[in-house]
C-alpha cells in the first residue's frame, strides 16, 4: 500500500491533482465563509425556501446535463489530438444542451405558474433558474476532457470570490432573499462572465455547425448515462423537495445545512477524480490492465482519507453546526451525524462509476441499479419524513447511498472487472 501511494504521489496525475487542489481551495473556502452569514441573515425559513427552489431546479440541471459531463468529457479526451473531432463533440454537445435548456425553462415556468404557493415565491424560483443556465453554459466537461482542470478551477475560484464579496455587501436582511437566491445559484453563470473577462477560451478554436442528426446521435449516445443520473436524482433532489412539501421550509433548512456540509466533504475528492478520468479513459481504450491498476491505487489513496474525515464530522457535528448556523440550527447536528457515512459511500460509487463503468461501457447496468436505489428511497422517504422530518430524509438518503456501491461492486465482480487477468 505504501509503495503504491508513493508511486502515485510522484506521478504526473498527482501533480495535476495537487495543483488543482491549490487553485480550488477558494472553491471550498468561499461557500463555507458565506454560509454562516446567510444562515443568520436569512433565518431558517428564508434559507430553506432557497434550498427548496434549488431542489426543483436541480431536476432541470440534471436534464440539461443529460450525462454529457461524463460522455462528452470522455469523447474529447479520446480525440484530444484531433481538433476537428473536438470541435464536433463540443458544438454538438452545446447545441443539445441549449435545446434541453429551452425545454426545461418552459416546463419549470409552467410548474411554478400552476401552483399557487410556488407562484407566491416565483422570484426565488426565477433567481435559482441561473443554476440551470450556468450549468448549461459553463463547459466543465470540455476542460476536463482536455485535462485543463486548473483553468476551470481558476475561473470558478474567481467567480466564487465575486459572489462572496457581493453577498457580504448586498445581502443585509431577510428581504434580500431573491438576491441571495441568485448569488447562491449562479457560480457557473458568473464563471462564464469571468472567463470572458480573463479571456480564457470556453470553446475550441474551430467551429462546427451541428446538424439535427448530430444532436440526435449525441442525445442517443448519452441517454443511458442520463437515465442513470436522472434515476440517482430520485434520492438526491427528491428528499429535499418532498421534505419541503411535507414538513416546510424550516425542516428543509436543517436538512440543507447537514447536506451542504456532507457535500463539502464529498467535494474533497473531486480534483483527484477529475484529474484521473481523462487518463483512465485513454488507458481503458488501450491498456485495460494498467487502467485497473490506476483505479486500485486511487482507491487506496481516497477511501481511507474520506473515512477519517467522515468520522471527525460525526464526532464534532454539534460544534460544527453551532459555529456555522447558531442555536437556531442545533437540530441539524443529528441530521449531519446520520449522513456521515455518505461521503465515503459516494466516493466509492463515484470512482467505480465515473472511472470504471463509464469507460467499460456499462451504463445500461448503471441505469438498472439507480432505478432500484431510487425506488427504494421513494418508498422509505414519506414514512420516515412523516415520523422524523429532517432526520427521516437524512436516514432515507443514507440507506439509498449504502445500497448503491454494493450493487455496483456486484456488477463489476460479475464482469470480472477486478479479477486477475
Amino acid at each position: 500500500m505504501i509503495a503504491a501511494l508513493s508511486r502515485m504521489m510522484r506521478s504526473q496525475l498527482a501533480h495535476n491533482a495537487l495543483s488543482l487542489y491549490a487553485v480550488q481551495g477558494l472553491n471550498y473556502l468561499m461557500p463555507l465563509i458565506v454560509l454562516p452569514y446567510l444562515l443568520r441573515v436569512l433565518s431558517p425559513e428564508g434559507y430553506g425556501s432557497i434550498v427548496f427552489a434549488q431542489a426543483l431546479l436541480g431536476y432541470a440541471a440534471i436534464f440539461t446535463d443529460f450525462g454529457f459531463n461524463l460522455t462528452a468529457a470522455r469523447d474529447i479526451s479520446v480525440a484530444r489530438n484531433d481538433p476537428q473531432r473536438i470541435a464536433e463533440v463540443y458544438w454538438t454537445t452545446m447545441a443539445a444542451k441549449a435545446s434541453l435548456l429551452l425545454l426545461c425553462l418552459i416546463v419549470i415556468g409552467g410548474v411554478v405558474v400552476a401552483d399557487a404557493n410556488f407562484r407566491n415565491h416565483w422570484q426565488v424560483f426565477a433567481a435559482c433558474g441561473f443554476l440551470v443556465i450556468g450549468s448549461s453554459a459553463f463547459p466543465a466537461w470540455y476542460f476536463q476532457g482536455l485535462e485543463k482542470l486548473k483553468e476551470a478551477a481558476l475561473i470558478q475560484a474567481v467567480a466564487k470570490c465575486v459572489i462572496t464579496g457581493c453577498t457580504f455587501l448586498l445581502v443585509k436582511s431577510p428581504g434580500d432573499i431573491v438576491l441571495a437566491a441568485f448569488l447562491m445559484s449562479s457560480p457557473q453563470f458568473i464563471g462564464v462572465l469571468v472567463a470572458l473577462a480573463l479571456r480564457i477560451p470556453l470553446s475550441p478554436p474551430n467551429f462546427y455547425r451541428p446538424t439535427v442528426a448530430n444532436v440526435r446521435d449525441a442525445l442517443k449516445g448519452s441517454s443511458d448515462m442520463f437515465l442513470s443520473t436522472a434515476s440517482s436524482s430520485l434520492y438526491l433532489y427528491s428528499n429535499t423537495f418532498i421534505l419541503g412539501l411535507m414538513s416546510g421550509d424550516r425542516a428543509v433548512a436543517l436538512y440543507g445545512l447537514g447536506n451542504r456540509l456532507v457535500l463539502a466533504i464529498q467535494s474533497l475528492t473531486v480534483p483527484v477524480t477529475q484529474a484521473v478520468f481523462p487518463r483512465a479513459s485513454i488507458l481503458f481504450a488501450s491498456h485495460p490492465d494498467r487502467a485497473l491498476q490506476l483505479v486500485k491505487r486511487l482507491a487506496w489513496l481516497l477511501f481511507p482519507a474520506i473515512a477519517l474525515v467522515s468520522l471527525l464530522m460525526f464526532i464534532f457535528a454539534p460544534f460544527i453546526v453551532s459555529v456555522l448556523g447558531s442555536a437556531k440550527y442545533a437540530d441539524a447536528a443529528s441530521v449531519m451525524r446520520i449522513m456521515t457515512p455518505i461521503p465515503l459511500l459516494v466516493t466509492v460509487s463515484n470512482v467505480l462509476v465515473q472511472i470504471v463503468m463509464v469507460n467499460l461501457g456499462l451504463t445500461k447496468q448503471l441505469l438498472r441499479m439507480y432505478i432500484t436505489v431510487g425506488v427504494l428511497n421513494l418508498l422509505l422517504l414519506p414514512p420516515l419524513v412523516h415520523f422524523y422530518q429532517a432526520n427521516g430524509a437524512a436516514l432515507s438518503l443514507t440507506i439509498a447511498e449504502t445500497l448503491a456501491p454494493i450493487m455496483i461492486l456486484r456488477v463489476l465482480w460479475r464482469r470480472h472487472a477486478f479479477r486477475k487477468r
